[in-house]
Formats: C-alpha cells, structure tokens, sequence
C-alpha cells in the first residue's frame, strides 16, 4: 500500500531513514560475553497520519545530537538542513539491523556502485580493508578509533560504519566520495571532521539496545544462541559460493557478522521486553490513547503539479488517483516551489481548510466532507481513525489539538509543518481497534520503545581517540 507507505515516511521520526540503511555497532567481543552471555526482524514503523511530522521538523526538533559543538560546513548539507540533524533518526529509531543481513533480504548492497549495476557479484570493485597513518598502511588489528561507554570501537566495526554512513545516508544531503575527493585543504578537512563527528554519533546510536539489556540483565539464552547461527547460516546458504563476495561487497569481516547478528536478536528481546502483548493493548489504549480522524489538506493542494514531479514520482495518470494517493507528490511538488510560490500555495490550501470547516459548522456531515476532501494517505486503510497518545512523535501542533479534544469534538482548522487539519475524535471502538490491532499496537509499542532509547542514548559517552580525530579521507579503504 503506497499510500501507508508515504503516512509512514512522513509521520514519525522512526522511518524518516528507510530501514534498510541502519546501524550496526558492537564489534568488541568482550563486551559481548559481558553483556550477552551467562534482527533479520526489521521493525516497519508505525504511524499515524500523513505529514503531521514532516521530515526538517522531525530533525531539528530532536534533542538528541542538538549540541552547538559540532556545526557542519555548509557544503554538507540539503535543504539548509546541517548533516548532523540526522543523528536523532540513525541512533534510536534506526533499530540495530545488521547490513549484510538487510542486503540479503532486499538483495542490494551497501556500495551503490554495485546495487545500481545490478551485478550479482562485483567484490573486484571493492578496495581490500586497510587504513593508513602519516600515508603509511598499519596493521589494522589493534587500533582503537572510538570508547563508547569505554567499550573500544575496532576497525571492523568502524570500517562498516563508515562505508554504510556514506552510502546509505549521504544521498540525503548529496554527500558521496567525489564531495570528499573535489574538495582540498581547509575545505576537505572541516568537511571530513565533521562527518566523522557525525559517524561517531551514528555508530554511538547502535549501542543503546545493549545498554539497555545490561542494565536490566537481558540476555541471550540458548535458543537466542541458535537463532543467532541460524540467521547467520541462512546468509551463507543463499550465497553460496559467492559468501566471501558478499562480505568484501558489503564492507564487513565474517567476525563482524556474528557479533552484529547476536545484536539482532538482542535488540529484539530489548523491543519485545518494553511492548505490551497485542492481547493486553485495548486495556492499553482506554487509559492512554485517543482514537481520532481528520480532513487533512497539504499545502501546495491547489497547485498545478510539474512534469519534473510526476516523473520523479514515477505517476503517469495524476488525475486518476485517490486523494490520499496524491499527498506524495503534492508534497514533492510544493517542496519544489520558491519561497514566494509556496506562500501563495499555502494561502490556497488554507483557503480550502476553512471552507471546509465552515461546511461542518454549518452541519455538513464530517465523515461525507472527509471521504471526499481528505488527502490523509492512512484514510483508505483506516477510514474510523487512529490512535494518538502524547507519547506519540507527531507534530507539536497537531498533538495538542488532538489530545485537547473531547469525544465527538471538531477542532478548529490546525496547521502543522506541512498542511492543515480538521481533527475529529470520537469513541474508542474496540471493534475496529481489534481488528486493525496489529498495526495500531505496534505503533504505539515503536513510540513506547523509542521513547526509553532516547533516554538510554542521552547517557552514553563517546570518546575520539586520536587515530579517531586524526584520520583523514582516504586513509581508511
């Protein structure tokens, strides 16, 4: 379903970076027998309306990686937007997935230069792992380049950090090697320090579920164990001959796989530990949740949208689709405006929100004006609503209107970060929730279980080493 697929990306902070591009950490063994001894699982977010949180919002509004200490050069960045924003979505809600096992699930690859080209094996393009100091290569098996919580972040480790930080999330803010390689002098280096500065909070992020599992005794039992291996040799079996291949294209030792796949499976006793069981969530959700519907018209709605638009979107018969299949390329389309264009759109989309409202005013029935009005991408899935709790990572302005409502109440005409909303809520229908309980469960779980990470993530300490800090691009390969 596109349309749910666009709510989720939009709304909450857990999949503003797609799943198949998250952070793996833990490659010190030792903390592993500390912290393990005595996931394939991608976790698809959930999410409640389309463009309540919209993506600038969702960044800088985040507390984690906020400090003013480590400002990206300007030639880092997309729509104004510094690189280091992205810290809050990789760290917590990016859910610790090993790379090579997500690469074997969506058969791609971490190097873009080998998934574009489609070829099944292409490790000649990939340089053997080596790093430098002072233009001299070093034996790589006892550097230290990070402390996180005093565990020591090795070379393997930071070697599939790196690769997967580049080319997973620099296409968000048109980074690439080529912005290193044209770049010299000052310029290179305070670009390339401040994407370390950023890489180190990445790779931090990866550590919040072992964190958490040390403090509160969790641990990997025997069956975790023989998940553990049964993960790993699912890789080698779909691989075959071409296992050594995929390791080298993916940028990861065989050692590091085993460490990150136990991570998995950790992470997701963490997760399951902090969820409340889908039988339980009803008893949940009447003390705690809201169930709420809206007319929801994004701004640029009133806008002729471009050739450019429908062709990057890939739509070939605009006029043909559901409102609520149109949000994407509304909000593509009006993303692509100027300043002074997106004033005027805004002022159309107003113009029609406050229409509407004067229609329900004046006695129109609500659900009759959503079905025809609303472009909310969850509509056609859920057309009763969702749930919203003040735990849930939605726009600040549209939570508080929601939460502020009694039953059977209209709010007044809200603007969020990318649209207006004419919020309703209604009764609790136990009915509808049970029957849509999977989704609106785990939505409430995945902001449950984001919320105790943040926290966990706010007590880990980073320190640089000086091979760290003093590591310039094209020492590490």
């Amino acid at each position: 379903m596109d349309e749910n697929k666009n709510q989720d990306e939009v709304l909450n902070n857990e999949n503003q970076i797609d799943n198949s591009l998250n952070n793996v950490s833990q490659t010190d063994e030792n903390l592993y027998d500390e912290i393990l001894d005595s996931s394939d699982k991608e976790k698809s977010s959930s999410s409640e309306y389309t463009s309540i949180l919209e993506p600038d919002d969702a960044d800088e509004n985040s507390e984690i990686g906020s400090s003013d200490d480590s400002e990206i050069d300007t030639d880092i960045k997309k729509s104004n937007r510094p690189l280091k924003v992205l810290i809050p979505i990789i760290v917590v809600i990016a859910v610790i997935i090993v790379a090579a096992l997500m690469i074997f699930m969506n058969k791609s690859k971490i190097n873009p230069s080998l998934s574009n080209s489609g070829s099944a094996s292409s490790s000649a393009d990939v340089p053997e792992a080596s790093f430098k100091i002072d233009g001299k290569k070093v034996d790589t098996d006892d550097l230290v380049f990070l402390k996180i919580n005093g565990t020591e972040i090795g070379f393997d480790e930071l070697r599939n950090c790196y690769y997967q930080f580049l080319y997973g999330y620099g296409q968000y803010y048109g980074i690439s090697e080529d912005t290193f390689k044209n770049a010299s002098g000052d310029d290179l280096k305070n670009m390339f320090d401040s994407f370390k500065d950023t890489l180190a909070e990445y790779i931090k992020g990866g550590y919040v579920h072992a964190v958490y599992a040390k403090e509160n005794n969790i641990k990997l039992n025997e069956d975790d164990e023989k998940t553990v291996k049964e993960r790993i040799q699912s890789v080698k079996d779909e691989q075959g001959d071409n296992y050594k291949n995929f390791l080298k294209e993916n940028y990861m030792s065989e050692k590091y796989l085993n460490i990150a796949m136990r991570n998995n499976v950790l992470a997701d006793k963490v997760e399951e530990s902090l969820s409340i069981p889908e039988k339980d969530f009803y008893k949940t959700a009447q003390k705690e949740l809201y169930q709420v519907k809206q007319i929801f018209i994004p701004f640029g709605s009133e806008e002729k949208i471009s050739d450019e638009v429908l062709s990057s979107n890939s739509v070939k018969d605009y006029d043909k689709l559901s409102k609520p299949a149109r949000a994407q390329v509304i909000d593509s389309n009006y993303d692509a405006l100027s300043d002074d264009q997106q004033n005027k759109a805004k002022k159309a989309s107003k113009k029609v929100a406050d229409n509407l409202y004067k229609k329900i005013q004046s006695g129109t029935d609500f659900d009759s004006l959503m079905k025809d009005n609303t472009y909310d991408s969850l509509y056609e899935s859920y057309p009763k609503g969702v749930l919203v709790g003040k735990d849930y990572d939605y726009d600040e302005a549209y939570l508080k209107a929601a939460l502020s409502l009694k039953e059977n109440e209209i709010s007044k005409v809200v603007e969020s970060s990318t649209g207006y909303h004419i919020i309703m809520r209604v009764p609790l229908d136990k009915k509808y929730i049970n029957k849509n309980i999977e989704y609106f469960a785990q939505t409430y779980n995945n902001n449950a279980v984001n919320k105790v990470l943040y926290k966990i993530y706010e007590t880990i300490e980073v320190e640089q080493t000086d091979t760290y800090k003093n590591f310039n691009f094209g020492d590490l390969t």
